[in-house]
């Protein structure tokens, strides 16, 4: 069944104006069809110590770091140290549009007491003014998509009051807009609930701007939003420096994997550019060891990728699928899945985003962030049961990546960003075993063909 995501109508005349023109920027990644992945070192294993130098974090809020530096200068960990850490395959596994209230608000009372909890006197006014408090949704697919471009998520954070979101889906679809406020548990989402509760989880991640999709992953490739603000208006220029040709310099390797849109449609790939593949391929190279240094993983749109109106249940299952492959995978041990959201789809969050570094020398001049998204650290590496207050964004992805092939900075915003490693442990004598872990949710969604699908 295709199911087409329901956009406001600017952003869909944005859309189909940005497909008219559609020239399929050439990005100049054609070498990676036939580059090998280096194979990974033998010798790799338990015992790596990091020692971060705490002034370091300190220099990194200050945005001291530019674009270039390499992640032994902004970590304050030497480079034989990092190139001992046993990780050598990454997974960005990013899903769409969910807040980290919406989806983990409730783990703070459902196992895991160390994440933030939503506090009980957090509310929105509704379009007459009246306070409507968080609620349990009735349903896994929602069938409302309610603005969340610029101007939109401008409102709903409003200045950091966090009090917007409501009257925003109420203003831009046909509902009350109380949906936005409503939140799952685990009863709903039992497999989203365990992996959060047993590997290492952030709940101070946010979306690196106030906008939308192609904004926020633009900084996901490139540490900027290189000229990109709403989805669907422009594509990033081929020749702006992306983690892409970082990892190719380097000798290293990367795929964009997906059923649907690549990327989200972010670059405006297609199966059979350079590094596309299915996901079946992804399976396939899970199963046979022979994933590439870097995956970026994507679901169908509006079906597996958790955007509304899709059932939150069916992304869960296929998330479910993924980890069977990735930890029965001979590649288990070397790997890192991070699993997050590109922004939250303005559904509410009640936590205030911070300012980040300016994204030089792009130009870019956004250094607010949006509101919080899940992210979760999957990997035998990471610590587990863990909760990082970290403040970062998707730029820390990047510099994980960074710090992992030993690659320098795209910008100021990755230069300045930690590298997730407070959630890892590479000490030896952990138990890495496993509890079996729970089967997705079902029964979630009443209506399993939502209005506006087809």
């Amino acid at each position: 069944m295709s199911i087409r995501r329901a956009l406001p109508s600017l952003t869909a005349l944005a859309v189909a104006f940005a497909a008219s023109c559609d020239t399929q920027p050439d990005y100049g990644l054609d070498a990676i069809d036939s580059m090998q992945t280096p194979p990974d070192d033998p010798s790799l294993g338990c015992g790596v110590v990091l020692t971060p130098d705490s002034n370091k974090a300190t220099d990194r809020a200050g945005c001291t770091y530019s674009a270039g530096a390499h992640p032994s200068d902004s970590l304050g960990i030497p480079k034989s140290t990092l190139a001992q850490i046993p990780i050598r395959h990454v997974i960005v596994l990013m899903k769409e549009n969910r807040s980290f209230d919406e989806l983990l608000g409730r783990l703070h009372d459902l196992g895991q007491p160390d994440s933030e909890a939503v506090p009980a006197s957090y509310a929105n006014p509704d379009a007459q003014g009246n306070p409507v408090a968080p609620s349990h949704a009735q349903t896994t697919c929602i069938p409302f998509d309610p603005e969340h471009q610029s101007a939109a998520m401008a409102r709903c954070v409003d200045g950091g009051k966090m009090d917007g979101f409501v009257q925003n889906a109420a203003a831009t679809t046909a509902s009350d807009g109380s949906f936005a406020i409503q939140y799952y548990d685990d009863t709903d989402l039992p497999f989203y609930y365990w992996l959060a509760s047993t590997f290492a989880l952030g709940d101070r991640d946010f979306a690196p701007t106030v906008s939308g999709t192609y904004a926020n992953r633009a900084f996901s490739l490139f540490a900027t939003n290189a000229g990109v603000v709403d989805t669907g208006i422009q594509y990033p220029p081929p020749n702006t420096p992306s983690i892409f040709h970082s990892l190719m310099n380097a000798g290293f390797t990367w795929g964009a994997y997906s059923d649907g849109l690549l990327l989200s449609g972010t670059l405006d790939w297609a199966q059979g550019d350079p590094g596309t593949h299915t996901m079946q391929e992804l399976y396939d190279a899970l199963d046979k060891g022979t994933l590439p240094n870097v995956a970026f993983v994507d679901g169908r749109e509006n079906y597996e990728d958790d955007h509304p109106l899709a059932d939150l249940q069916l992304g869960e299952a296929w998330v479910k699928k993924l980890y069977d492959h990735a930890v029965a995978s001979p590649q288990w041990q070397r790997l890192a899945i991070v699993w997050t959201y590109d922004e939250c789809g303005a559904f509410a969050d009640h936590v205030p985003p911070p300012s980040a570094c300016r994204a030089v020398p792009s130009g870019s001049p956004f250094t607010e962030m949006g509101p919080r998204v899940p992210l979760v650290v999957i990997s035998p590496w990471a610590k587990r049961h863990f909760v990082s207050h970290v403040v970062r964004d998707h730029t820390a992805t990047l510099r994980l990546i960074e710090a992992l092939f030993d690659l320098p900075a795209l910008t100021a915003r990755d230069a300045n960003s930690d590298a997730l490693l407070d959630m890892f442990d590479f000490s030896c004598g952990r138990d890495l075993s496993l509890q079996p872990a729970p089967a997705a949710g079902t029964g979630g969604c009443p209506n399993p063909s939502p209005p506006g699908t087809d």
